[in-house]
């Protein structure tokens, strides 16, 4: 498996205008754990038919996350956004600030909007219970390959273990990882995660690779 043939997860946030600072914290916060992540404030560029921008996010999104306040109801396209993605079949999960799910997903389950971070935290809670499972383990293995420091990569790690089992094809991308970044095999927690991985893994990963690990490891 290459970084080509994997596809990060695609969320799309509906929102009021005037809620647009807490849906930037939650952005970020998804955005860190491997997510892509569409926000209309932020992401439609300057003279866009931003209604075809926003079509064309809400067709391709894999999760549809409404903020849903007084300001989202008293909004005129949150409820058209709804309407499409409930249309499209999408996996939509409610964030509720002030007012409950109502209309054509009054029936799901919301999540209590407290901080920002505890709220993206039930997201990924509620993503690895569903088949998106797979693609949630190998969005967050690009951001743990792509780590810029320590801290990131032993973070990932730490998320990473949450997420286990893996197939062989996600240990070889993290194995690539290790030997291509020194962030991660040099993190005091990264590196023995992926270490530990090797050796569970070692009689299926690719021996060529292998070698190229082992060689690593001399060096170190």
């Amino acid at each position: 498996m290459s970084l080509e043939d994997v596809s990060p997860i695609e969320i799309f946030i509906s929102y009021s205008n005037k809620d647009k600072v807490l849906a930037g914290e939650i952005k970020t916060q998804l955005e860190v754990m491997g997510f892509n992540v569409f926000l209309a404030h932020e992401d439609i560029e300057p003279n866009t038919e931003w209604q075809i921008e926003i079509i064309k996010n809400l067709k391709k999104c894999d999760v549809f996350i409404p903020l849903i306040s007084e300001n989202f109801e008293e909004s005129d396209w949150t409820d058209q956004e709804t309407g499409i993605a409930f249309g499209l079949d999408k996996y939509i999960i409610p964030i509720s600030i002030d007012v409950a799910p109502y209309g054509f997903i009054g029936k799901i389950q919301s999540l209590k909007c407290r901080t920002s971070p505890e709220t993206c935290a039930k997201i990924w809670e509620i993503l690895s219970k569903t088949s998106l499972l797979d693609r949630l383990k190998e969005s967050l293995i690009i951001k743990f390959i792509d780590s810029a420091y320590f801290d990131d990569a032993n973070d990932i790690s730490d998320a990473l273990k949450q997420l286990q089992p893996f197939n062989v094809k996600q240990v070889e991308m993290m194995v690539r990882g290790y030997i291509d970044n020194s962030q991660i095999s040099g993190g005091f927690r990264a590196g023995p995660f992926v270490r530990e991985l090797v050796n569970e893994n070692k009689e299926k990963i690719d021996p060529k690779l292998l070698q190229e690990f082992l060689s690593k490891l001399i060096t170190e």
